[in-house]
């Protein structure tokens, strides 16, 4: 009750600092226009944006910081707006990425008391010179090994009139990228003549883990010489282990600390089992569980309480069925005291 009663009171003060500060006058921000619409802009072309501060109060306005959202840039703005004065922040709407209706904000921090945060938005409808279709962004949920591709089609528009897809390339060398001209019965209704399939492709051997790249398509369009498509998704691995080493961290051996680690079989309608697990380390015990089997393991890496203390960088091996992964290898990391 009383660290509540505190609380009230310092809620209390603040207001009366408020009330006060605003009798004995002070800095007070007015922004007329907050949402500046900029309606059909082409894609790619970077559109410049100023909005109009007004100091109303009868002292001087601090403008403390200007913060931008994604593919909004602050030019600059006026940091002092003396009382009665004007003053504006002038950004920078880059539309290169972005397609169909967008609204990009700006956070204004002053010295306002009554407002000291003020979000002014920029919205625009961005109008591709080529199309992407469905859309310029494609995800995978592959596993590893697997055929995994996805096609997308690329679209001339009103814009950008007829032209030609001269070449496709890829920033990572997890995938293949080709493309082709659609004939007469390929194309999609309704739109350009002139369209063209893209295929992305996994490779065989694409690393395991996180996707995120990007493919160029290049074009003899002279306003959208690149056009890009964002690659994103998951590659998982056939057998999965988490977690991908094992870490004892500075322990005592005569406490018989343990670990466990899992290992999944992601390889739909197949049985692998886990036939062996060693550590390449005298100190170190394992014990292979199974959880569901030929599915799910769990494997613990124990240290013997008579280990020798020091540091221990080692390394578990796990022997398997899996043709494609007979051995598993994870590192085993301890400081022994």
């Amino acid at each position: 009750m009383r660290r509540f009663g505190k609380t009230l009171i310092m809620v209390a003060v603040m207001v009366s600092m408020v009330s006060f500060v605003a009798a004995q006058g002070g800095p007070k921000l007015v922004v007329e226009e907050k949402v500046i619409d900029l309606g059909e802009v082409p894609q790619g072309v970077v559109k410049d944006v100023k909005f109009d501060l007004r100091n109303e109060g009868s002292g001087p306005l601090t403008v403390k910081s200007v913060r931008p959202t994604c593919g909004c840039t602050v030019a600059e703005y006026d940091k002092e707006i003396p009382a009665g004065g004007t003053g504006s922040v002038r950004a920078k709407l880059d539309t290169t990425g972005f397609k169909g209706a967008i609204s990009k904000s700006v956070l204004v921090m002053t010295d306002d008391l009554s407002a000291p945060i003020v979000t002014l938005a920029i919205k625009a409808i961005v109008k591709p010179y080529i199309d992407v279709m469905p859309r310029a962004l494609v995800r995978f949920n592959a596993l590893q090994k697997e055929k995994a591709e996805q096609k997308v089609v690329v679209v001339g528009t009103e814009r950008s009139g007829a032209f030609t897809v001269t070449g496709v390339e890829s920033e990572s060398d997890a995938f293949e990228v080709s493309y082709r001209a659609l004939g007469d019965g390929e194309k999609i209704e309704g739109r350009s003549d002139t369209q063209y399939e893209v295929v992305i492709r996994l490779l065989e051997d694409a690393p395991v883990g996180p996707i995120s790249s990007v493919v160029k398509v290049m074009t003899t369009a002279p306003e959208a010489k690149v056009v890009e498509i964002k690659v994103f998704g998951v590659l998982r691995a056939l057998l999965r282990v988490t977690p991908p080493e094992l870490q004892f961290g500075a322990v005592e051996a005569v406490q018989a600390p343990g670990r466990n680690l899992i290992i999944v079989n992601n390889r739909p309608g197949t049985s692998v089992e886990i036939t062996e697990a060693v550590v390449d380390d005298p100190a170190f015990t394992t014990e292979i569980v199974p959880i569901d089997q030929g599915k799910r393991y769990q494997v613990t890496v124990s240290i013997k309480r008579d280990a020798s203390i020091g540091v221990k960088d080692a390394v578990l091996v796990l022997k398997t069925t899996d043709p494609d992964t007979p051995e598993l290898r994870v590192p085993v990391r301890a400081s022994l005291r």
